[in-house]
């Protein structure tokens, strides 16, 4: 059974939050928004900005809050377009994010500047307004991702931070950046919160997190043991790490997923001293 969501209106989930999952362009091709009743009604994420995605959404409140009805605010865990394409569409009088998100939004030739955002900066905190309700920054996937973290019922909102049998895409636009230990040291800093579930965007709920974070830890490790092994047997670039450790891939989308965790992962190597990273006129190469 596919761990994918599939398109509905808002159904409870967790202690005052329901999820609905709107229509997306991108695969999985769909992704989850949630209302959260504490102090208000606060909608997190709101999807992408096409046409189809925005009708549902408009349906789902009405639904759920009456006609015309609207959040209080909104919360964007991160910037990507098919969780923050839709803001323009909804209008909200406050957006609620992490300075690095708000900054990216701003920045984007495909969004409009001007938001009304409220911002938050660090590693944790408590948000504005919204009474047992607490962010986390989520870091590997996308700068400002923020994780919210109800400490009361030990529920996690972990966006696309953490995905249930799919692998989480891994940031390699910036070449200086971990991501790979960014990403690692969030493993870490939400398994010591000890949530006793968390939900995510694109798949169903996580419900055993403790387990699911010690295999994704365990995994990772031997993702680093196979690409340094593979260094030392003469791989010069993540394509060549890539072609050692799998062979061959099926299909473009699991290779383009396995290339990008390859490449963070040679990047968090040299950025620990473990390797050599040289970039040479836009070829990056690696060895030991």
């Amino acid at each position: 059974m596919s761990a994918i969501l599939s398109p509905g209106g808002f159904e409870p989930v967790a202690e005052g939050c329901r999820r609905a999952a709107l229509p997306s362009p991108w695969p999985p091709h769909s992704v989850a928004v949630f209302l959260i009743e504490s102090g208000g009604n606060w909608l997190v994420d709101v999807g992408a900005a096409t046409v189809e995605s925005v009708e549902s959404l408009g349906l789902y409140l009405d639904e759920t809050l009456g006609p015309g009805g609207m959040p209080d605010a909104v919360i964007l865990t991160h910037s990507h377009l098919d969780h923050a394409g839709g803001l323009e569409a909804l209008d909200p009088e406050t957006v609620i994010a992490h300075q690095d998100t708000a900054g990216l939004y701003e920045a984007n030739e495909r969004t409009p500047a001007g938001r009304p955002f409220v911002t938050v900066v660090g590693t944790s905190g408590s948000l504005p307004h919204m009474p047992g309700w607490d962010w986390v920054l989520g870091e590997g996937h996308a700068p400002g991702h923020l994780l919210l973290w109800q400490p009361g019922s030990g529920t996690l909102l972990a966006g696309d931070q953490f995905l249930l049998g799919l692998k989480t895409p891994l940031r390699i636009a910036d070449p200086t950046e971990d991501s790979f230990g960014a990403y690692l040291e969030t493993l870490d800093r939400v398994a010591a919160l000890q949530p006793a579930v968390m939900l995510t965007s694109h798949t169903e709920a996580i419900r055993e997190p403790a387990a699911w974070l010690d295999r994704e830890r365990r995994r990772l490790s031997r993702q680093l043991d196979r690409a340094r092994a593979a260094v030392q047997s003469g791989a010069r670039t993540a394509e060549e790490v890539t072609e050692r450790t799998y062979g061959s891939i099926p299909g473009p989308g699991a290779r383009q997923l396995l290339l990008r965790e390859k490449l963070a992962a040679l990047r968090h190597l040299a950025a620990r001293g473990e390797i050599r990273r040289h970039l040479s006129d836009g070829q990056e190469t690696f060895g030991d």
